[in-house]
């Protein structure tokens, strides 16, 4: 088995993720430095992305936009968080302007900038709502998520442009998320939900209907430690298998968060989860997936 340890952010903030794979030989390799087999998709389309502080006045309601951003992505099937970062990370920079209107009014102007991981511009874009002033001022969810929403639907063309690959061999994959067992908080359901998200961006057809047929199928086991010291020891592991039951393969993460950080939403923290696992499942999803003329 080999184990090897990768952190995306502080612990606070997100599981600082341990990868380690274990299955029949040959085993996968999800690490950076290791080359991936042919038919496994570009870097761009397994990233996630960083919303960095925003700028504007007043500055509790730019904080809000933050979360709300990242959540409004994730809408579009883009992994997101303001939370944390990695070195894989596309980076958003925004800023938001007030412009007064008549009647109490005001428009609210957000100006955005994506950059890669490597710090090269990607594009700008900006989105607009009108709102009462002291809406905006109080920092109104509804106003935040409004302006949120409203920029991520045109920031998502920057990060989506890219047209799907097909897979090896013809054809796409056909892959079920079955169950995640022993997650705390909600993480059943959001872990099941970004997983999903991921593997749907290397062009994988998910298959929502149980009753529907899947090349292979993903499930999770989580386990989550009692309270030692302020922390609590929680591992992950995702098993690919295929339709008879076998395993091709698992991905696993661990490591020690704060007491209590995943009792309840699970919110960026299942992204991050299930970028970092991603590479590793999508490795086993390739060695697994049946021949062409296999596919009924």
């Amino acid at each position: 088995m080999d184990r090897r340890r990768l952190t995306a952010g502080p612990a606070a903030a997100a599981i600082a993720l341990a990868v380690l794979a274990a299955a029949c030989q040959p085993l996968p390799h999800p690490f950076a430095e290791d080359i991936p087999p042919p038919g496994l998709l570009t870097v761009r389309d397994t990233i996630g992305v960083t919303v960095a502080p925003i700028d504007g006045e007043p500055v509790a309601t730019a904080a809000k936009l933050g979360a709300a951003m990242a959540r409004a992505l994730q809408e579009h099937d883009i992994a997101a968080t303001e939370q944390t970062t990695s070195l894989g990370s596309y980076q958003l920079y925004g800023r938001v302007v007030a412009v007064p209107r008549p009647k109490n009014k005001a428009s609210i102007v957000a100006y955005w900038r994506l950059r890669d991981p490597s710090g090269r511009p990607i594009g700008e874009r900006k989105a607009q709502i009108d709102v009462p002033v002291r809406a905006w001022q109080d920092g109104a969810a509804d106003a935040v998520a409004s302006l949120a929403a409203a920029s991520a639907t045109q920031l998502a063309g920057l990060l989506l442009e890219e047209p799907p690959k097909e897979a090896a061999g013809g054809g796409r994959i056909r892959v079920r998320v079955r169950k995640v067992e022993g997650a705390p908080g909600d993480g059943r359901k959001s872990l099941a939900v970004a997983i999903a998200s991921v593997l749907k961006r290397q062009d994988l057809e998910i298959v929502t209907d149980p009753k529907g047929k899947a090349d292979l199928y993903v499930d999770a086991d989580v386990v989550v430690a009692g309270p030692k010291g302020g922390k609590q020891n929680v591992k992950i592991v995702w098993h690919v298998r295929r339709p008879d039951g076998s395993e091709i393969g698992t991905v696993g993460e661990e490591n020690d968060v704060p007491s209590g950080l995943l009792n309840g939403p699970w919110g960026d923290v299942a992204y991050m989860v299930a970028i970092s696992a991603g590479n590793g499942i999508l490795q086993l999803v390739d060695r697994g997936a049946p021949a062409p003329d296999r596919k009924s």
